[in-house]
């Protein structure tokens, strides 16, 4: 991605906070497979229960990277809109976020996400993005 100007070698602080693992852009599919470790750090009642901003936060971090390589980081995808639907508690550990892109217009784009925690569904999300050129 050598004409990209968003170096995806260097990524943003938060995805370290997240306990980012690894990302995988399946380029056919026009999807994304991301992996995040979450520690008892960002959890509530007693270590056992992941945050839920955090769950919409690895839900919105995998949709927007799947745009972010959709686009060849030509665009900043800004979030205008995510809904979340809350399936089950996740507890520190693995979570796999995977996302798609339900339509892709000339700047707005819909996709949506679903978050694992090994095989159990932890939430769900679609969102609108505004593509904005860097």
């Amino acid at each position: 991605m050598a004409s990209s100007k968003v170096n995806l070698n260097n990524p943003p602080k938060f995805l370290s906070i997240l306990g980012s693992k690894n990302v995988n852009f399946d380029e056919n599919n026009e999807s994304i497979t991301m992996t995040f470790d979450i520690s008892d750090e960002l959890t509530h009642s007693g270590g056992k229960i992941v945050q839920g901003g955090f769950i919409t936060a690895m839900l919105d971090t995998s949709m927007a990277h799947l745009l972010i390589f959709v686009k060849k980081g030509e665009y900043n995808p800004l979030t205008l809109n995510i809904n979340v639907a809350f399936v089950a508690s996740g507890s520190p550990g693995i979570f796999t976020a995977k996302a798609k892109i339900e339509k892709l217009g000339n700047s707005i784009v819909f996709t949506s996400g679903s978050l694992h925690q090994e095989d159990r569904l932890i939430a769900t999300a679609t969102s609108t993005n505004k593509l904005i050129k860097f």
